[in-house]
């Protein structure tokens, strides 16, 4: 008996999607997935969140089956567009999102628009805080030097390390990691 396609059947999210909210009841495969840093569980209802991000990750990799409260399936196009009205930077952080995951780092939510995302080194989720934070750009466009220091010296308050995304035309990723030398005479 081939384990590997018993074990991929058994770990799908059944989610529900519901005024922009992606949650599914708290189950065997959600805590699976709380585990690797999908979703967040809430106790108190006895379900787990995911953010727009995870959900459209997880729906792409056929990991979530997704269906609004008359019990329709919802698609990633159908997801992607209906969030994307509330969201206009959702593509791009995706690409990113999806890019780190596929390299198999933890990703979870930043600490605002700007620093996208907090990333764990392999192997170190749920043991160790993230190393770094992740800030996107597009390619060509200009960042003012005010803006990299800001964003430099919360990383450094926070004991990360700034990762600079910067996507291309053609959706593809090049990281950069970005250090504060001080320069003394």
């Amino acid at each position: 008996m081939n384990n590997e396609k018993t074990d991929s059947t058994d770990r799908i999210v059944y989610a529900t999607y519901l005024n922009g909210r992606v949650t599914s009841p708290l189950s065997v495969v959600t805590e699976y997935y709380l585990r690797r840093g999908y979703g967040n569980k809430d106790e108190a209802k006895k379900i787990v969140e995911y953010s727009p991000i995870e959900a459209l990750y997880l729906l792409e990799t056929g990991r979530m089956k997704l269906n609004n409260v008359e019990g329709e399936e919802i698609h990633f196009n159908q997801l992607l567009e209906d969030l994307s009205f509330k969201e206009q930077t959702l593509w791009r952080d995706y690409i990113v999102y999806r890019d780190l995951r596929k390299r198999n780092y933890v990703v979870r939510d930043g600490f605002s628009s700007e620093l996208r995302f907090r990333v764990f080194e392999r192997g170190e989720y749920l043991e160790k805080p993230a190393k770094y934070l992740v800030a996107i750009v597009y390619e060509g466009r200009d960042l003012p030097i005010h803006k990299l220091v800001e964003w430099l010296e919360t990383c450094r308050n926070n004991k990360k390390e700034l990762a600079l995304a910067v996507v291309d035309r053609r959706n593809e990723v090049v990281y950069y990691i970005v250090k504060m030398v001080d320069l003394v005479p």
